[in-house]
């Protein structure tokens, strides 16, 4: 699924005259959001080494490392960048192909130091690029995806368009009604339509309401616990842990595989 494809159906969802014309910044959050909450995203990515050279940079969006490996040798060895250090500092040892490996400050650091081209394959978890074209999630995430966002656009963008902080109605809004009222000013229904409906007014209204008097006689404000970006996160939340109990059931399914095996 693509970004212009989930605008559609969140845009049929939240109605056309929502005024939202883009998703991209709620979309990122989310698709970023989903990927921390578990391993969802693998993959693997191959660092090709030089010869001399024992750091590089760890592939775009690494969570977690499972294991490196070299084809056709033993997964390198997880070690810490301390004992690291401790094989630079030992002169005694030589270059030759890497049977170790470290993780710090964005780096990969493999000893002994490649005496050569070596393609190590790094098989990680990952975060959703913050730059996509596809969604890297399968159907299965839709709904969380869909849901997450409306939560985000009602939080973001549309409370933006709904809030009515500290609104005031003051004696001067209520005599300036009072006197349309007066002065014969139609009733119209909703529809537009002329209200044939007898409406009774106090023609001492005015009278007894200063024009001039912008005392408060109502404060309100939109509040940002509405139901709709509860009800939306819920929903989200509830989504996104039926996937992780299906990811958790699957690789306990494998696992019950590879031991029957």
């Amino acid at each position: 699924m693509t970004g212009p494809e989930i605008l559609s159906i969140i845009i049929q969802r939240i109605g056309t005259n929502s005024g939202v014309t883009s998703i991209n910044t709620e979309l990122q959050s989310v698709l970023y959001d989903i990927s921390r909450r578990a391993d969802f995203l693998t993959t693997v990515t191959p660092v090709a080494t030089s010869t001399g050279v024992g750091e590089y940079d760890q592939p775009d969006g690494l969570k977690r490392v499972y294991e490196c490996f070299i084809s056709g040798s033993e997964p390198l060895e997880v070690k810490t960048y301390r004992d690291y250090l401790k094989y630079l500092a030992g002169a005694e040892v030589a270059d030759g192909e890497p049977t170790m490996y470290a993780r710090r400050h964005g780096k990969l650091y493999f000893w002994p130091v490649p005496d050569g081209v070596y393609s190590v394959n790094i098989d990680h978890a990952c975060y959703h690029s913050s730059v996509w074209t596809d969604i890297l999630f399968g159907p299965e995430f839709n709904e969380a995806v869909f849901e997450g966002v409306i939560a985000a656009l009602y939080k973001g963008q549309l409370f933006e368009k709904l809030r009515l902080n500290n609104k005031k109605i003051t004696n001067r809004d209520i005599a300036e009604t009072a006197a349309d009222s007066i002065d014969g000013t139609e009733i119209t229904d909703m529809d537009g339509t002329a209200d044939d409906s007898t409406v009774t007014v106090d023609e001492d209204i005015t009278a007894s309401s200063n024009t001039d008097d912008d005392t408060d006689v109502l404060s309100y404000e939109f509040s940002k616990d509405f139901p709709e970006i509860k009800e939306h996160e819920q929903l989200y939340e509830k989504e996104i842990a039926k996937l992780i109990e299906n990811m958790e059931i699957d690789t306990e399914t494998v696992l019950v595989e590879y031991r029957d095996i």
